[in-house]
């Protein structure tokens, strides 16, 4: 049954409502609250152009009396879930006024807008899964679908969108938007197109909407540029269309489901199965919301088309919507339905394609289509970097092999001409798919003795990115607190995860970055490629490069007997000590470690982490970096593993 209020609040409600505007602000998130406390966020300026509209047109308010006794007889008789007509098309032309080139929106951004509104007026947008069990009867069809206008008001071939360069920075709520004579652009008929303007409309605004009954060459809606569609140039977290839906309610004859009442429960957005809610939400709340007028489950249906939540979490219309929304369609706004201007006319052909994707995974197909004005016969595509490379059919599907960002052209003709149009950059292909992954290998703390007379390698280790080999590798050494990167390619294969680095070439390296002393401390990690992104490794470690003498030595080529750790000397020390060691022959695994650990158990520097010939060996360690103290090494060598104790004095 309709909700019921008095005439005057019918008045305010209807009045107010013929321009809906939106503000946006921070990230809002609110869940299991009364209602929404009020930070910068989507509002309604409804009071502010209702004084505006009972100013410049008195004669307005009784207008909106009469349509909403209609209304409301409209929907005694067609109770809401009854209605069985067939599918409405409704012609859109989108007006694009721009003042910088940002603002200038894509065919691709414009269409990807009419995408999102079939969807959701047809209730076949993906998360009608997300509306809570006890609405999911409630959900509706609205049996709407938006196509581009094909003809416009002189019957020519038209892709439904005009483009105008302004000098208005921004439009706001200024009807200077709708007149080309005042740097917008003029409406088409309403009575044969829904007229949609992007535009800068500045601070801050989302968009509004005109209801029906108003003047002809203000109707329909405005929505900011950085808000219209689902690609291009958006600012979450209205980035998915919602705005647009919203607005083409409002357009539809929909009020706020929340009736626009300041909270006190008294108001009504006039439809009988949305339940009467106190104040509008915002973010994205969780399921229940329980407010002042809503006070028992299921609560409040802040996930409504006509509430204020981000566009992510609306989903739904109801059957008492789409009875409201008949009404309009049956009564005011009536005309349109016999409107043929989404019919296409032949004529000169407009060239224009889409592609059903433009971001892919490389050897995956793109589907395109030819959406060109006019009725070509003709067609000549070329697709940079694809496969096939040409076509002549009028919907061609291609395959990438190779990772990049492509260039794709098309050229329509007919008996009365031809047009060409060419997306630069169009198709990005992706490589494999990456994945987090670590440098494991030498470990943080190191420390990588380096000569330049010394070819022998140091090996940088690290886990996969990704199982598909075509995904390869870079190291990068920065000096610890500097931003500049040092880039090394890993010897053979670069989908292998390991890198020999000569220590010559890191000894060269210490000599670019500036050593303190003989030595530098740096930062490594490494980064993935997959031919067209690129992914960090999730940690970088620290090591020390220590340029000969100090570090790693032989000092002797004498085999030793047996395994050996002797003690640091001198000791106490500042802040060097040398650590002496013996390595016998061994066999399988030769890897030695050498490890100093603070008093609490830490591992504060690696000295050594490679695999060592039989021999006897002295490691330093430079110690001007820690705090005086008892510190202790430890080695360990295949089986042998043995500790000693030392103690810096500063």
């Amino acid at each position: 049954m309709i909700k019921k209020i008095s005439i005057s609040l019918i008045l305010i409600a209807v009045v107010a409502s013929a321009a809906f505007i939106f503000k946006t602000g921070g990230n809002d998130a609110y869940s299991n609250v009364n209602y929404p406390v009020v930070p910068p966020h989507r509002t309604c300026g409804t009071t502010e152009y209702m004084e505006n509209l009972y100013r410049e047109n008195p004669a307005y308010k009784k207008t909106m009396m009469e349509l909403e006794k209609y209304a409301e007889e409209y929907a005694r008789n067609n109770p809401a879930g009854t209605d069985n007509r067939t599918v409405i098309t409704i012609p859109v032309v989108v007006h694009v006024v721009w003042n910088l080139p940002v603002q200038n929106i894509s065919d691709d951004q414009v269409l990807s807008q009419i995408d999102v509104l079939n969807k959701d007026f047809r209730r076949m947008n993906s998360d009608t899964t997300n509306t809570p069990a006890p609405w999911k009867p409630l959900g509706a069809d609205c049996q709407i679908e938006f196509k581009m206008a094909r003809r416009d008001p002189g019957n020519n071939p038209t892709l439904g969108i005009t483009r105008t360069q302004t000098s208005v920075v921004e439009f706001g709520q200024s009807s200077a938007l709708k007149f080309t004579s005042q740097g917008g652009h003029d409406a088409w008929d309403r009575d044969k197109y829904l007229n949609l303007w992007s535009c800068n409309l500045g601070s801050q605004l989302l968009g509004y909407a005109t209801f029906p009954g108003g003047s002809a060459s203000l109707d329909g809606v405005a929505i900011g540029y950085n808000y219209f569609g689902t690609v291009g140039t958006l600012s979450p977290p209205y980035n998915k269309g919602r705005t647009a839906t919203h607005e083409v309610g409002h357009w539809l004859w929909l009020y706020h489901i929340w009736g626009d009442d300041n909270g006190s429960c008294g108001g009504s957005d006039l439809i009988g199965d949305t339940p009467n809610q106190a104040l509008e939400f915002y973010g994205c709340p969780t399921y229940p919301q329980l407010d002042a007028c809503s006070s028992v489950s299921p609560g409040a249906m802040f996930m409504n088309y006509m509430d204020y939540t981000d566009d992510a979490c609306m989903n739904l219309f109801t059957q008492g919507q789409l009875t409201r929304i008949n009404s309009a369609l049956d009564g005011p706004r009536l005309p349109i339905k016999s409107s043929n201007g989404h019919i296409d006319v032949s004529g000169t052909p407009i060239c224009s394609f889409k592609a059903d994707s433009l971001s892919i995974e490389y050897n995956n197909p793109v589907h395109f289509s030819d959406v060109s004005a006019g009725i070509p016969t003709g067609w000549q595509w070329t697709f940079t970097g694809g496969s096939p490379s040409s076509s002549t059919v009028q919907n061609p599907t291609v395959t990438y092999p190779t990772p990049g960002v492509y260039t794709v052209r098309l050229r329509v003709s007919n008996g009365f001409g031809a047009d060409s149009l060419t997306k630069t950059s169009y198709i990005r292909v992706r490589g494999a798919s990456m994945s987090t992954y670590s440098v494991v290998n030498p470990p943080t703390l190191s420390r990588i003795s380096v000569s330049s007379a010394d070819t022998s390698r140091v090996f940088f280790n690290w886990t996969k990115a990704s199982t598909n080999n075509t995904v390869n590798y870079k190291v990068k050494i920065r000096k610890l607190g500097q931003q500049v990167d040092y880039v090394f390619t890993n010897s053979g294969n670069t989908s292998d995860t390991v890198a020999g680095i000569r220590r010559s070439a890191l000894d060269s390296l210490a000599q670019t970055l500036g050593v303190n002393g003989d030595s530098v401390r740096c930062t490594w990690r490494t980064w993935s490629y997959n031919g067209i992104d690129s992914l960090s490794s999730q940690n970088s470690l620290i090591v020390t490069l220590v340029r000969s003498p100090i570090g790693i030595q032989v000092i002797s080529n004498e085999v030793p007997q047996r395994f050996g750790l002797y003690n640091n000397y001198p000791n106490p020390f500042n802040p060097v000590t040398k650590i002496r060691f013996d390595i016998p022959n061994i066999s399988g695994n030769r890897n030695v470690n050498l490890i100093v650990y603070d008093i609490l158990g830490n591992q504060v520097a690696v000295l050594v982490n490679e695999d060592l010939q039989a021999g006897k060996y002295e490691a330093s360690w430079e110690a001007s970096n820690f705090a005086s103290g008892i510190y202790f090494y430890r080695i360990k060598a295949g089986e042998f593993v043995e500790t000693h104790r030392m103690v810096l004095v500063k």
